[in-house]
């Protein structure tokens, strides 16, 4: 058993291995000057890191980034939730099938080809607005404001990812013990506190691991934003993965790009690192 798991873990260590030493190598370019005006770097400290400080697309990248990042985890956790109970009260093993492969269906979509079809939708003429006036209804100025530009790529995100939470909500539910389910039943529960009371209270794995990849996929986001403002250097829809692709090929400042990178990657690990000992205290260790 032990040899078998040291061959298991082989492929893990060696592409772990890589990724740790992109990592430093990174962390080291950063604390240099290479630039474009500086082909011949030179150590420099965290001086990189204090001209992140200093420029205004920076702070206007991070205010981007969480309220993407806040309205995805929080939206697709809510509709992931009550639509994968949805589906786990289906009778019918079928449908239940269908229905979530609509639900993940747009996962599958490349999010380059996401972005240019929410674009259609929200161009006034031919999309959702032209729908909307057809029906007599008032029209949605999805650009017309940052709030609204904003707004609007949230609404992308929960449909491109909110398949993901339906999936792992899901899964959870059907691990469920069946004999609990039973025995709530035989006690007169209804639908919701069979929900509240015993899938929720049981799937807890559900949303540490529906947290975390939501998280993930909102906070490195890039396609998206990038298409659907048509630069990297959107004063609406700048994220910091966009930021950090505008300073390494517009700007040409290596070390400042390496430098925002590094931080991206400690952001992301100090969020992801605490979920991980979790799902290892509650299911590896405890058993």
């Amino acid at each position: 058993m032990i040899r078998q798991s040291l061959i298991m873990a082989i492929p893990t260590l060696f592409f772990g291995g890589i990724i740790v030493f992109l990592l430093i190598w990174n962390f080291v370019i950063s604390l240099e000057n290479w630039s474009l005006f500086n082909p011949f770097p030179k150590f420099t400290g965290l001086l990189s890191y204090l001209y992140l400080f200093t420029q205004n697309f920076f702070y206007a990248s991070i205010e981007h980034t969480i309220l993407f990042t806040v309205g995805l985890v929080a939206i697709g956790n809510i509709l992931g939730l009550l639509l994968a109970a949805l589906l786990y009260f289906l009778p019918n093993n079928t449908q239940r099938a269908i229905y979530l492969s609509i639900f993940i269906y747009p996962i599958a979509i490349p999010p380059t080809a996401t972005a240019l079809v929410w674009l259609w939708l929200f161009n006034p003429q031919i999309g959702i607005d032209w729908l909307l006036s057809k029906l007599y209804l008032p029209s949605i100025p999805w650009f017309a404001t940052p709030l609204n530009t904003q707004l609007a790529l949230v609404l992308v995100e929960v449909w491109a990812y909110t398949g993901l939470a339906v999936l792992f909500y899901l899964a959870s539910f059907l691990s469920v013990d069946r004999s609990i389910i039973e025995a709530a039943r035989l006690d007169g529960a209804s639908s919701m506190n069979l929900l509240f009371r015993v899938l929720l209270p049981n799937s807890m794995n559900g949303f540490i691991i529906t947290t975390a990849l939501l998280f993930l996929f909102s906070f490195r986001i890039f396609d998206i934003p990038f298409i659907m403002s048509g630069s990297a250097t959107s004063p609406t829809l700048m994220t910091l993965v966009t930021y950090i692709y505008y300073l390494f090929a517009y700007s040409e400042y290596f070390s400042v790009a390496a430098a925002l990178a590094t931080l991206v990657a400690v952001i992301a690990a100090i969020v992801i690192i605490p979920y991980a000992l979790l799902g290892l205290k509650r299911w590896v260790f405890r058993r």
